[in-house]
């Protein structure tokens, strides 16, 4: 009996341990095995890959090393017309922005400025940008204070205050390249960013001031290849639907034959960027800052092109932004910003082109093609026409349109933009946050409490109505006239309550095609995100075709072949760089 027992045992004993040895090289094997996403397909090269191992990269960008080198007329010939991003190493070195912008530097020297921001991650779980002005706008000495801490960055129009820190490079400080700058941004960060593979509408020189950039290149011909879809002649930037960091070649299997190339931006590089190029750019370093400089499309019309005017009067050199009084757009670092709006070159042309539709211009012609039927409309209408008709007879000939000067144009745009880009202005908490959210989330917290002080209201509108601070601490002031220091649902409830949130009404009710929402998506401009799944996003429809090697794509073509090009249930964390019309500093942000 006593050697059964032993028997059974040590049989049990093994039959024990070849389990367990089995089960364990079943968990190695299965540890071991790569995951679907990591399965790289021989036949596709660069599926489910970032942009870049699709291919190799073939595309060779010029680079210099003196900033000195390239005239303006070489720069224009060469890179401009011919639509080539080309390399100025070392060129921002040069500006006073390269040694002095410290954070401790700008907290002290411009510390007051206000900038525009937004968040690395979108999407579920994503906070909105919160910022000492609420949200989408910040101080500079506020952003930097919490910069290591937060997902926000700045892009921002950069301050006027700030101009003389920042040069225009020698190959553009002279002609009209020099006379048509459009705009200056600023981009700041903690690194960890990038950009959507997307096109902007301008030109655009980009220097680095702190940090590394890495830019991909894809010539603007590859448009098709790309699934770019345009909605507008001469609205020429925008996204592409593909993810630049998980390229899914099987959905959009042209990519495959689009060449690239990379330029790798250290702190005092310069690069041109050529409008309708497409690019992504990824940033790195625990500072990253750059400033961008856009000019003009003048190499699209033919009868403008390069005039050099001025270029013999004195030797190329670094010019500093605030000798440039030609800046179409200008932020004086408070009140409404003007990112997004037009190139006045080719809204110019553009509407110069109607000669051939129609004669003169009438206030029944502007409402017609610019407007609907409000009152608003037409007063808007009303002060278009009285830029155009100079003479006021009621009418502007295709005379008086070409006699228009710059700043006449510029004034036009106030009036002919689609909509407002909230985050342009103070009023984007409004847009973002819906009403019926603020309301029933105030209301159930005051029914919890039956009274809030202001600490309370203010934590309450911030985590159950995802408001900011700020606004919370406006919306307290609002409900308490009377300076009580605390609040009774007895006294707020109803109307009070309803018109303090009433702006949120209004600004969401303003717009219902979803336009308030497009924080982000300023056409033209890049947006800096952080990408970790894949978001198609909407595709427009091909109106009308772009200038050569530009025209975008319609849905019809990019859908041959079987091919689908439809937003994906996965939402991307992030999205891409709206009009607004220019106003003057002030204090909008204290009135709701």
């Amino acid at each position: 009996r006593c050697v059964l027992f032993s028997l059974t045992r040590t049989v049990t004993m093994s039959i024990a341990a070849i389990f367990y040895v089995a089960l364990a090289v079943f968990i190695c094997l299965i540890e071991d095995r790569p995951s679907s996403a990591s399965i790289v397909d021989a036949d596709l090269p660069g599926h489910l890959q970032p942009v870049g191992f699709h291919r190799p990269a073939e595309i060779i960008i010029d680079e210099y090393a003196d900033p000195y080198e390239l005239s303006p007329q070489e720069f224009y010939d060469k890179y401009v017309a011919q639509s080539q991003p080309v390399v100025f190493r070392g060129a921002s070195k040069h500006f006073p922005a390269f040694n002095l912008w410290t954070p401790e530097y700008l907290t002290e020297k411009h510390g007051n400025m206000e900038l525009r921001i937004e968040t690395k991650k979108d999407g579920a779980g994503a906070e909105n940008p919160y910022g000492a002005l609420g949200i989408g706008r910040d101080t500079m000495a506020n952003f930097l204070k919490y910069k290591d801490t937060s997902d926000n960055y700045v892009v921002s129009e950069l301050p006027t205050p700030m101009y003389p820190e920042v040069e225009i490079l020698p190959c553009m400080s002279c002609g009209n390249m020099r006379t048509k700058l459009s705009e200056i941004n600023l981009w700041m960060s903690g690194g960890g960013s990038r950009s959507r593979l997307h096109r902007d509408a301008f030109n655009a020189i980009n220097c680095q001031i702190q940090g590394r950039k890495d830019w991909i290149m894809i010539p603007n011909n590859q448009t098709r290849n790309v699934y770019f879809v345009a909605s507008t002649e001469w609205e020429m930037g925008g996204l592409s639907p593909i993810n630049a960091d998980s390229v899914n070649l099987k959905k959009y299997p042209r990519f495959r034959n689009v060449p690239w190339g990379r330029a790798t931006m250290h702190p005092g590089d310069c690069i041109f960027i050529p409008g309708g190029h497409y690019h992504q750019v990824r940033s790195f370093g625990q500072s990253n800052v750059a400033v961008s400089v856009l000019f003009s499309r003048i190499e699209l019309i033919e009868e403008v092109g390069f005039n050099s005017t001025g270029c013999d009067l004195n030797k190329p050199d670094f010019v500093s932004l605030d000798k440039i009084p030609e800046i179409l757009w200008q932020y004086p670092g408070s009140g409404m910003m003007s990112m997004g709006n037009l190139d006045d070159v080719l809204f110019r042309h553009a509407s110069l082109k109607r000669k051939s539709r129609s004669t003169n211009i009438t206030l029944k012609v502007l409402l017609k093609e610019y407007f609907d039927k409000s009152d608003d409309s037409k007063d808007s209408a009303l002060k278009m026409l009285k830029i155009l008709d100079e003479d006021g007879d009621g009418v502007a000939t295709p005379d008086d349109l070409d006699k228009l000067p710059r700043e006449s144009w510029r004034e036009l745009q106030k009036y002919t933009e689609p909509f407002t880009v909230y985050s342009n202005s103070y009023l984007q908490e409004f847009a973002v946050l819906e009403y019926e959210q603020v309301m029933n989330a105030m209301t159930k917290a005051f029914k919890k409490s039956g009274v809030m002080n202001r600490e309370e209201f203010v934590s309450a509108y911030h985590t159950m109505a995802t408001g900011s601070e700020y606004y919370g601490n406006k919306l307290f002031d609002e409900l308490d006239k009377e300076k009580k220091g605390s609040l009774k649902w007895e006294d707020v409830k109803g109307r009070p309550l309803k018109e303090v949130f009433k702006p949120f009404l209004l600004h969401t009710e303003q717009d219902d095609g979803g336009n308030h929402l497009a924080d982000g998506d300023v056409p033209g401009r890049e947006r800096e995100i952080v990408v970790d799944e894949e978001e198609e996003g909407e595709l427009g429809e091909d109106e009308e075709a772009l200038p050569e090697d530009e025209e975008g794509l319609s849905e019809e073509e990019n859908q041959e072949d079987g091919e689908e090009v439809e937003e994906e249930e996965d939402e991307e964390e992030g999205t891409d760089d709206g009009e607004a019309e220019p106003q003057t500093g002030g204090d909008q942000h204290d009135e709701l």
